[in-house]
Order: C-alpha cells, then structure tokens, then sequence
C-alpha cells in the first residue's frame, strides 16, 4: 500500500496540521456567534454532540499517545465548551 511508504514521523506532522483545522473553525465560529448579537441558529444538542466527540478523541490520543490526536481536540474541546456556553447565553 502506498500509505505505508510514509514515514510514521511524517504522518504525525501532518496529523498536527490537520488537527488544527476543526478548531480554527471552531473559532470561525465563536467569532461569527460573538458578533451576531440575535439568537443563535446553532442546537445546543449538536454542539454537545460534538464536544463529546472532540472528548473522545482527545482521550483516545491521550491513551495512545499520539499528540496529533489529543492536542487538537484539547483544543476542539475548550473551544467547542466555549462556543455551547456561549449559545445558551443568547
């Protein structure tokens, strides 16, 4: 499989990279709800949904120990809690 030609090391860098792009859209996000003082269209049950889903991953790059997986969703959680309260203030 050609997957397996890429070194370990390069897959973890890019997984770094990658990592951070649910969480720049997360702060896309608080920005946009922020500035837009109306009631917010988002469900507080999906954001929870998927503040429960960064979670998991976040635990699962913890108990693997691979850092591209739980520091982007430490991340996507403190901004994905961030942006639920931030809902249920409007």
């Amino acid at each position: 499989m050609a997957l397996s030609k890429i070194s370990e090391n390069t897959f973890e860098a890019a997984g770094l990279c990658v990592g951070f792009v649910g969480p720049i859209l997360i702060v896309l996000q608080l920005h946009a709800e922020w500035m837009n003082k109306s009631p917010s269209s988002l469900s507080p049950g999906y954001l929870a949904g998927f503040l429960t889903v960064y979670f998991f991953w976040f635990l699962y790059g913890l108990r693997f120990r691979r850092l591209a997986v739980w520091l982007g969703n430490l991340i996507g959680v403190v901004l994905q809690a961030l942006l639920l309260v931030l809902v249920l203030l409007k």
